[in-house]
């Protein structure tokens, strides 16, 4: 199955974490992040996560889109790698896409793209993820996207 492309929520969305759930009987949600994501704001992320899609939202693959988050810490990394434990005790992953800037040298310099995959395509990220291919070794991540994905 191909992934059909899913649009992040428009700009004037006032939400920093927009949820939505794709694919065959809903198995992938897309998450969409903007902003910062930090001690204060990273809760906002699973309370998100569990009014749009439930408690047992962690049986789902999860789509992390980045392209609008501007910083994340050690408390939004901490919460991915835990995220993706509980994830992948039912089956499925998280996968990171299109990481930009601060973001993404913070997932690269931690070493994030060695625990789980990330993508610089959002289509890619779907494809993944609707298609039950993610890779067990996660693909490299180059210092800088490309420049037709910026």
């Amino acid at each position: 199955m191909r992934a059909t492309r899913v649009d992040a929520p428009s700009v004037d969305t006032p939400t920093a974490v927009a949820v939505r759930a794709c694919g065959t009987a809903d198995s992938v949600a897309l998450v969409s992040l903007r902003g910062e994501f930090d001690i204060e704001t990273v809760p906002e992320i699973d309370s998100s996560l569990r009014r749009a899609l439930g408690p047992f939202f962690h049986a789902r693959h999860l789509v992390m889109d980045l392209s609008e988050a501007t910083l994340v810490d050690s408390t939004f990394i901490s919460y991915v790698v835990r995220l993706t434990g509980n994830v992948r005790a039912e089956g499925c992953d998280v996968v990171l896409a299109r990481p930009r800037g601060h973001v993404r040298r913070v997932l690269r310099t931690v070493g994030v793209q060695n625990v789980l995959p990330i993508y610089d395509s959002l289509e890619t990220a779907l494809d993944v993820a609707l298609t039950d291919e993610v890779p067990m070794i996660p693909p490299s991540l180059p210092q800088s996207p490309p420049p037709d994905t910026l």
